[in-house]
């Protein structure tokens, strides 16, 4: 039992909290494995349909910085064990909002900004500090931010280590939702919601191209060629046809 991870379900959405708040939910080992461990195996289970990652007060203050390693083959090994959990919220099929409260700093940051969503509120604060110990942006944070807030903004977050309240990133597009002050896992398990009443295929055919990041047209407009085709011969496809004529909410199986 990972207690660093705690997990609650609300019908088809889970709520996964990281549960270190004496250490402001730093990415120790235990809370990166834990996630990973839950993300896993929620993407196998049929009858889930929306993630939401929450800190309580603070959403992560960043990485754990007591006891790492300064030899090259152990961080490296560190950073891949870590990589698992990002793949896990960026390539898989299950929609993921991040409720941010507090902070959300280095590698807090980076892993709100993994997730296909991002709700906070004026309150919170977010900053890619890794500058200030002599380190760059990781989990993913080069790949997501310019995809999220552009090129140029990517890098002056990252080169000048600014801190930006919730405010100031919801005007930028790092939040996307923008709570009332302590409403923000409300919020997010709204949004989660509506995200649970989608058709799920469809939800994860959005999510697998999104995840390929830049690619010419002809690449995208075949791989869409493909996936559109066999949701259209979906059963979800054929409710939402049959909702739709009927003036009526769409009841989306999975299938």
């Amino acid at each position: 039992m990972n207690d660093a991870v705690l997990i609650e379900r609300q019908g088809a959405v889970a709520v996964l909290t990281m549960n270190l708040p004496q250490r402001r939910n730093a990415l120790s080992p235990a809370l990166y494995q834990g996630l990973e461990r839950h993300l896993r195996e929620l993407e196998d289970d049929a009858s889930c349909r929306a993630i939401v990652i929450t800190g309580g007060p603070h959403f992560c203050a960043g990485g754990e910085l007591d006891g790492l390693s300064d030899v090259a083959l152990d961080m490296r090994a560190a950073m891949r064990t870590g990589h698992r959990t990002v793949r896990a919220i960026v390539g898989g099929r299950l929609p993921v909002i991040a409720a941010v409260e507090g902070a959300a700093f280095g590698a807090g940051l980076s892993l709100a900004a993994a997730c296909d969503f991002v709700v906070a509120d004026s309150r919170s604060r977010f900053g890619a500090v890794y500058g200030k110990v002599g380190l760059m942006p990781d989990w993913g944070a080069l790949w997501t931010l310019p995809q999220r807030i552009g090129l140029a903004r990517a890098r002056r977050l990252a080169m000048f280590a600014e801190v930006l309240d919730g405010a100031q990133a919801h005007a930028i597009g790092l939040v996307d939702f923008l709570a009332e002050d302590g409403g923000v896992l409300d919020h997010a398990l709204q949004r989660a919601r509506r995200l649970a009443g989608a058709a799920p295929g469809a939800i994860a055919a959005t999510k697998a191209c999104l995840a390929r990041g830049p690619q010419s047209l002809d690449t995208l407009l075949d791989w869409e060629a493909d996936t559109q085709a066999l949701l259209i011969g979906s059963a979800d496809f054929a409710e939402g046809c049959a909702a739709f004529a009927g003036k009526r909410d769409p009841v989306f199986a999975g299938k």
